[in-house]
């Protein structure tokens, strides 16, 4: 495979502009708690090791993290991703285990892996020395970002990425290097003046080592701050730089990536949206689309959780997994812990694909795509009052219910939106929407809307109306499916595509 580097604003791989669809591999070489449905009882690494530890033994410790870090991501999901036309996995991993040998071969097996399928991998830092976050995520021991606050974590940071650089130099497999995840949240701001140079300085010691290397550099708090990056000018910057933010529970609109766009463009440089999903369905079809007409790299978060319905890959919750979290509330130590562990690995080995998700993170049907996920529109006519969503649109859209103001899209376990919540775009006479969809051929379409009998589709070879069986039709489409209101007022609800 081609080794990707950055070329007047793009990702390219040979001269050929490439855009990274992926997953985050979270919970593997990092487990975070509420993927194991601990929560805030037990919430980072250095907790749930110590948890094993207090009720296995130190001995059952070291062999469970041993089987869990050789079962959790093996190549077959790499295998899967290739198969399912991704192109990429963003790894995390901690600081704290990087120089222990086994570690280190499962970010070797990963790379070796995404070679063999021709997915690349982008090394994320998720958790630094001493901690960029001071969070969870980042398995800090005091709630602190001390990464900022201690030089003598600062230089262990630049050694490991210096040790990563030699160990990967030259691997055209390995995308770049992630080098800090979610760095500095708000309260912590006092520090932000401190972040780029601390990237400079990495990128520094990557570059001695590994002269071309893609370097990543993420926004401060929650990767959503570009402001950090605000005094830097293009020449300032070093080559083969690309910038990252995050994207969660927020409005899946062009208009609120407005910050990222705006820097990057300005800096001619990459955007990478390395972390968005912990959500539903429909905002997924909403999203992920958009990132790809945007030309915007991103990877999906995260492909393997336990008993939820909105990741990739999930694995059931074992069978006395309520023991442990009565333990945890402060309950009596459940009898047979190793017992209760040992099943947790064979859940994972029991993992299923959600054909679903992936089928909303492409657009690829059979799929449901909500009716104000529209890629673009031909209306004639003032936009009415709605729901403050893409106030740039002309389209008027509203509120199922009639109230007006902003929408709320946090959907956190995936479950639907609420009757509150639900949306319609609203097409008068001679208006029309157009909707991306990963399909060519014959297709069956079917919208819910208020007057389907007005409302004929076109795929790219001519309007079919939509009146005839229950508001469905077939539709020859080539990528894109246009509704077009002909007659009266319509308001549309969401579209289903099926293919035949």
């Amino acid at each position: 495979m081609e080794r990707l580097y950055v070329e007047k604003g793009r990702l390219t791989a040979g001269g050929v502009p490439v855009l990274l669809r992926g997953f985050g591999l979270g919970g593997w070489l990092l487990p975070e708690g509420y993927m194991w449905r601990f929560y805030t009882k037990c919430d980072r690494p250095r907790r749930i090791e110590a948890l094993i530890e207090k009720l296995c033994g130190a001995e059952y410790a070291a062999s469970f993290w041993e089987r869990y870090y050789g079962s959790y991501i093996t190549e077959a999901d790499i295998r899967l991703a290739a198969q399912n036309g991704f192109n990429s996995v963003r790894l995390p991993f901690n600081a704290r285990h990087l120089r222990e040998p086994g570690y280190l071969r499962c970010i070797d097996d990963c790379v070796r892996w995404c070679g063999k399928h021709g997915v690349y991998a982008i090394l994320d830092m998720h958790a630094a020395p001493g901690g960029q976050t001071g969070q969870n995520i980042d398995d800090s021991e005091r709630d602190l970002p001390e990464l900022f606050m201690r030089p003598e974590h600062r230089d262990e940071l630049c050694a490991l990425w210096a040790l990563l650089a030699a160990r990967y130099r030259g691997e055209a497999a390995v995308a770049g290097f992630d080098l800090l995840n979610e760095p500095l949240i708000r309260k912590d701001a006092e520090h932000n003046g401190r972040l780029v140079p601390l990237y400079l300085r990495i990128t520094e010691a990557v570059r001695r080592a590994d002269p071309e290397r893609i370097v990543i550099w993420e926004g401060a708090h929650w990767a959503t701050d570009f402001s950090v990056f605000d005094a830097l000018e293009r020449e300032d910057l070093p080559e083969n730089l690309v910038l990252q933010f995050h994207k969660y529970w927020s409005t899946p609109d062009e208009e609120s990536l407005g910050g990222f766009l705006g820097t990057a463009r300005r800096l001619e440089l990459p955007l990478y949206c390395g972390e968005s999903g912990e959500n539903n369905l429909d905002w997924y079809a909403a999203m992920f689309p958009l990132l790809d007409r945007l030309g915007i790299s991103w990877s999906f978060w995260s492909y393997k959780k336990m008993a939820t319905p909105n990741s990739v890959s999930v694995f059931p919750e074992p069978e006395r997994w309520g023991e442990l979290l009565d333990f945890l509330d402060g309950g009596e130590p459940p009898a047979r812990p190793q017992e209760i562990f040992n099943d947790f690995l064979a859940c994972i080995g029991r993992a299923e694909i959600r054909r679903d998700v992936l089928s909303a993170l492409c657009r690829r049907p059979p799929v449901r795509i909500p009716a104000e996920a529209f890629d673009g529109c031909r209306v004639s006519g003032p936009r009415g009052a709605g729901a403050d969503f893409r106030p740039t649109s002309p389209v008027t859209i509203i509120f199922a219910d009639g109230h007006t103001g902003a929408p709320d899209f946090r959907r956190y376990g995936g479950e639907p939106q609420p009757e509150s919540e639900r949306m319609l775009v609203k097409l008068r006479e001679g208006d029309s929407v157009t909707y991306r969809v990963a399909c060519s051929g014959r297709i069956r379409v079917r919208v819910s809307a208020s007057a389907p009998g007005g409302l004929w589709a076109d795929g790219g070879s001519g309007l079919v109306s939509l009146e005839r069986e229950g508001g469905g039709a077939f539709v020859e489409l080539d990528g894109k499916l246009t509704l077009t209101c002909v007659s009266g007022e319509a308001l549309l609800d969401y579209i289903e595509v099926f293919e035949l």
